[in-house]
């Protein structure tokens, strides 16, 4: 499988991946936090944020591979 050459903004998007998983799963946590504190329901609030949070870093990435999949599409072996 080939993996390369990659454009300038390829890397650019590449690179901000793990930043975009790393914020998403952050911002579940931090909600299923808030929860937590206002509904008294600790640690199930928490779980689900960080649960739903993975669920969405994961849909970035994945569509993000798909877009750059589709991007540069590979040659076909015999």
């Amino acid at each position: 499988m080939k993996l390369g050459p990659f454009a300038a903004q390829d890397f650019a998007a590449i690179s901000t991946l793990g930043l975009e998983f790393a914020v998403a799963v952050a911002l579940g946590t931090a909600g299923g936090y808030w929860a937590d504190v206002h509904y008294q329901s600790a640690p199930w609030g928490t779980v689900i944020g960080v649960l739903a949070g993975f669920a969405l870093g994961m849909y970035i990435v994945v569509r993000q591979a798909q877009r750059m999949s589709a991007a540069h599409p590979t040659e076909k072996t015999k």
